[in-house]
C-alpha cells in the first residue's frame, strides 16, 4: 500500500479540518480513527469493510476486465470496491476527493498492510495506491490505464452504499462539505476525464432504474442484483 501527494500528518489534518466543517469529528477508536457526530455516536464504521470478501457473482470484476490492464478507481470513499479488486489480483490506483474519507480508508489499508485482517488482505492492500484530490484533475496527470472505474454517490441512499443505512446522512454532509455531490457539469466532466485516460474503457456504477451518468448514453451495461455497471468505450 503507498500514499502519494500528503503526508499522513498532513492528510489527518485536511481530514479534521473537513469533519469539522462538515459538524463531523474523526475520534480515535481502539482500532484506529471513526467518523463521528460532534459529540455524538459514531456512524461509520472503522476497516470492516476489508475483512468481508464477496462471494458468488461478480459483475464489477467483469465490468474492470478482469483488472488485466489496472484499475483507477477514481471515487474510492470508504475503498470496498477498490480493495476488492485488489484482493483478485488488480493492481489500483484509488482516488478520493474527500480528505476525511481518504485518511479513514489510509489508516485501514496501513491495518491490512500490517497483517491485521491476514495474508491476504496484507497482499492486497500492497496493490494499492491512494491519493487524495480531484478525480478530474488528478485523472489528467495519470498514466493511462486499462480501466477506470467510477461509483459517484448515488442519489438516494436505498440503492445502496458502502455505508450502512445510518450512516448515509452523515456520509452526505461529509460530501457536501467536500463538494463532492456531482452537478450534471461535474458528471460530464468526470466521465469526460475518465474516458481520456482510459486505454479500454471506463466502468460506471449505478442503480439498476437510474439514468446513465451526465445522460451521455452507454456503449453496453453489466448488470448485477441490484446495480449495473455503464460500459464506454475512451475518447
Amino acid at each position: 500500500m503507498s500514499i502519494v501527494n500528503a503526508s499522513a500528518a498532513e492528510l489527518a489534518d485536511r481530514a479534521a479540518l473537513e469533519a469539522t466543517r462538515a459538524g463531523l469529528e474523526l475520534r480515535q477508536g481502539a482500532s484506529g480513527p471513526r467518523l463521528c457526530l460532534m459529540g455524538g455516536p459514531c456512524v461509520v464504521p472503522d476497516g470492516h469493510l476489508l475483512a468481508n470478501p464477496r462471494r458468488g457473482r461478480d459483475p464489477l470484476w467483469r465490468a474492470v476486465l478482469g483488472g488485466s490492464d489496472g484499475v483507477i478507481d477514481a471515487t474510492a470513499g470508504l475503498g470496498a470496491d477498490a480493495f476488492h479488486l485488489a484482493a483478485k489480483g488488480a493492481r489500483v490506483i484509488a482516488l478520493e476527493r474527500s480528505a476525511a474519507l481518504a485518511f479513514l480508508l489510509s489508516t485501514t489499508l496501513a491495518r491490512a498492510a500490517a497483517g491485521e485482517f491476514g495474508a491476504a488482505a496484507l497482499e492486497a492492500a500492497a496493490r494499492v495506491t491512494l491519493v487524495q484530490g480531484d478525480a478530474v484533475g488528478l485523472l489528467a496527470g495519470l498514466p493511462p490505464s486499462g480501466v477506470v472505474y467510477l461509483d459517484p454517490m448515488f442519489p438516494t441512499a436505498e440503492h445502496g452504499s458502502a455505508a450502512p443505512p445510518k450512516g448515509m446522512a452523515v456520509l452526505r454532509r461529509l460530501f457536501a462539505a467536500a463538494q463532492e455531490e456531482l452537478s450534471a457539469e461535474d458528471e460530464l466532466a468526470l466521465l469526460g476525464a475518465a474516458r481520456s485516460v482510459a486505454r479500454r474503457r471506463v466502468a460506471v456504477k449505478r442503480p439498476l432504474r437510474a439514468p446513465p451518468l451526465g445522460g451521455v448514453q452507454p456503449s453496453g451495461a453489466i448488470e448485477g442484483r441490484t446495480v449495473r455497471y455503464d460500459l464506454y468505450a475512451p475518447l
